[in-house]
């Protein structure tokens, strides 16, 4: 019957027992089979088992050098922490919008009274009242001028052109009558160029057309705002008809002119 298989030491074994001072068993000395038994030293090891720690030795250096040449992983860098956190960033945004809003209102302020006082301008801040009406009364005015004095110059042209034909009928000669046929021919030229008063009359109507768009744009605003609001307003434009300057009005409107009345009231 076989005895009991005893456990191989390892070389490492072996030398940590003898660092701590522990016998070693029996049978590291012994051999098996054929193989001779390894030699003792002085101090109980082989010389085969010190060449085994030799060769475990070199075999460790060499993988420490071989660690030792490697290059290093490069450390991961670490993510930079954000200057501002999401919600930070929100309110600076937040903020920018707001100022820019508040300048924006602030000029929309600004335009805002720079119109009220451009409307009070032409509203009542200048003799004569309302600017804008006056100029559509007085383009209503060229108008009505110009239509009576273009029937003025009509009937008289058709009462010249009656005498003309009355000379002609009435002529001795023909140097008469081709006085008379010439004044005709005059007269029918001054009545195509009365045509004028029809044109110019359909574009200033178109131009008085737009100012009384104007004003009733105007007067809308001045509702919107409040006549009161508008009155507190200075005026922007100061009355520059001083001197000379009033007595380049042009002829008094219809309403407008002293009454004979009043003249001869003068002399009373």
């Amino acid at each position: 019957m076989a005895g009991t298989p005893t456990k191989k030491l390892f070389t490492a074994e072996i030398k940590m027992m003898k660092e701590k001072g522990q016998e070693l068993p029996q049978h590291v000395f012994e051999t098996s089979g054929s193989e001779a038994a390894p030699t003792p030293t002085s101090k109980g090891v082989s010389n085969a088992q010190l060449l085994s720690a030799i060769l475990d030795l070199q075999i460790i250096m060499r993988k420490n050098n071989q660690a030792s040449a490697e290059p290093a992983a490069a450390p991961v860098a670490a993510p930079e922490p954000s200057d501002a956190s999401p919600e930070t960033t929100q309110l600076e945004q937040d903020f920018e919008a707001a100022t820019a809003l508040k300048n924006e209102i602030r000029a929309l302020s600004r335009s805002i009274q720079e119109t009220k006082s451009e409307i009070r301008s032409m509203q009542g801040g200048t003799q004569g009242g309302d600017q804008v009406l006056k100029a559509s009364h007085e383009l209503d005015a060229v108008v009505q001028a110009t239509e009576d004095a273009t029937n003025i110059i009509l009937e008289s042209t058709e009462k010249i052109d009656e005498l003309a034909a009355k000379l002609q009928n009435n002529a001795d000669n023909e140097d008469d009558r081709g006085a008379a046929d010439e004044i005709m021919e005059i007269t029918i030229k001054m009545i195509e160029a009365c045509n004028f008063q029809d044109l110019t009359g359909q574009r200033i109507t178109k131009v008085v057309s737009a100012l009384k768009y104007v004003e009733d744009r105007i007067n809308a605003m001045i509702e919107i705002w409040g006549e009161e609001d508008i009155s507190e307003v200075d005026a922007s434009v100061a009355d520059e008809t001083d001197g000379d300057k009033n007595l380049l009005n042009g002829p008094a409107m219809g309403d407008e002119g002293i009454a004979q009345d009043d003249i001869d009231a003068l002399f009373d």
